[in-house]
């Protein structure tokens, strides 16, 4: 089964997330750092996540703070998948009382009229 989620760095971005990783460290040419800016402005939810990122003081951390963020985010998706699937699969109490009840009360109401027209000739 394809996994519908995708790590934290790269949602809604087609940029490589060793780039986005070496941009934040400085380790990228001028020309290379203008070509990612220019494709993080063009989202703002990766423009303010790179600026956060951006922010902080030990750069060494960056990647393991992603990496758990993206252990988190996989594992919410498979939680609420299996939410999704046990509640579609799940059949309610109730259906089954409010059904069978139903089906007594029309039950009695033909015995009621079936009791009144015969008996009555």
């Amino acid at each position: 089964m394809k996994e519908k989620w995708t790590d934290i760095l790269t949602q809604g971005s087609q940029l490589n997330p060793q780039k986005l990783m070496d941009y934040l460290e400085g380790k990228l040419s001028d020309a290379e750092k203008h070509e990612v800016e220019a494709q993080l402005a063009d989202s703002e939810f990766m423009d303010d996540a790179m600026e956060g990122l951006g922010q902080m003081k030990d750069k060494q951390k960056i990647a393991s703070i992603l990496h758990e963020l993206n252990t988190q985010l996989k594992k919410n998706a498979e939680k609420r998948n299996k939410m999704k699937l046990r509640n579609r699969l799940a059949f309610p109490g109730w259906l089954l009382f409010t059904t069978a009840m139903l089906i007594l009360l029309i039950v009695l109401a033909y015995i009621i009229y079936k009791m009144y027209t015969t008996g009555g000739s």
